[in-house]
């Protein structure tokens, strides 16, 4: 089965036939769920929608959402997106500009979401775990993201270490490089040459496994990485993907958790007995 047109709904069971009916009806919110979600939305089990997309033809809900994509086309939502944009920034008041900052950014992410090869954020999730040292390299403002993933990784790894510093924290780190570690360089917007230059030396000098982070096909980051993932951006503003940035490393920690998922379930429980041990919260 290849079309949505060759979906017939009368041959399916009441449940079965609600599921792909919400499907068809509002195919952009579907491709945008999870499973649990869906079942949770119409009140079935995630058991009953598996059968209802195999009733279909389709081996799960992984392919009824890639048939909603091709066919209904899904790039239809950007064009949505992009008048409401155009409507917005016909406005000069706060409000509409903050609406126009939020599209942005759901556009990003749907874009990236559409183009990124999950598999590779699995390599890097793996290749993090199995490193000696994993060093994170974000210099001036990118040093927000690399703090933020060196802080949620190593709840569940502890071999992380964020260089945001030009010069001598970077040398410092840039010494101690080797084919046993991880070296991430994130570039957005512009790439310092700094970064492009302790990846280059990690990659061919220190036989280290190399990952960057980048919002351009273009990077020159990405010629010295085994590994790249690249936010699809187009906004214009000098922040603008950092979202997307942030939105990459929380799919690469949960990946991390999902690997180690006794280890990290052991280190939350840890951390919910200390917190309470030590009255952190205010409850």
């Amino acid at each position: 089965m290849k079309t949505i047109n060759d979906i017939d709904l009368s041959k399916l069971s009441k449940k079965r036939r609600l599921i792909i009916q919400y499907a068809l009806d509002y195919p952009d919110k579907v491709v945008l769920m999870r499973m649990e979600e869906l079942g949770d939305k119409l009140n079935v089990n995630p058991a009953t929608v598996v059968k209802a997309c195999k009733a279909i033809g389709l081996n799960g809900f992984y392919e009824l959402k890639e048939l909603l994509k091709n066919e209904v086309q899904l790039t239809r939502v950007d064009s949505i997106f992009n008048s409401m944009i155009k409507e917005v920034r016909a406005h000069s008041n706060p409000q509409k500009v903050a609406q126009d900052a939020i599209l942005g950014d759901i556009m990003m992410l749907q874009k990236t979401y559409d183009t990124i090869d999950f598999e590779v954020i699995e390599k890097i999730a793996n290749a993090i775990i199995n490193s000696k040292q994993t060093y994170i390299i974000g210099l001036g403002h990118i040093g927000l993201v690399a703090n933020y993933m060196e802080r949620i990784c190593r709840s569940a790894v502890p071999q992380i270490h964020a260089s945001t510093e030009y010069h001598g924290e970077l040398f410092l780190n840039m010494a101690h490089f080797s084919e046993e570690d991880v070296v991430i360089g994130i570039c957005l917007d512009k790439c310092q040459n700094q970064t492009i230059n302790a990846l280059r030396i990690a990659k061919t000098e220190k036989k280290a496994t190399t990952v960057s982070i980048v919002d351009s096909d273009l990077s020159p980051l990405i010629e010295c990485s085994d590994h790249h993932i690249s936010i699809n951006s187009s906004n214009s503003f000098y922040f603008g993907s950092m979202v997307g940035a942030f939105c990459i490393v929380n799919a690469i920690f949960y990946s991390i958790a999902n690997i180690l998922k006794p280890e990290t379930v052991s280190h939350f429980k840890f951390f919910r007995t200390m917190s309470e041990k030590e009255n952190v919260y205010k409850i």
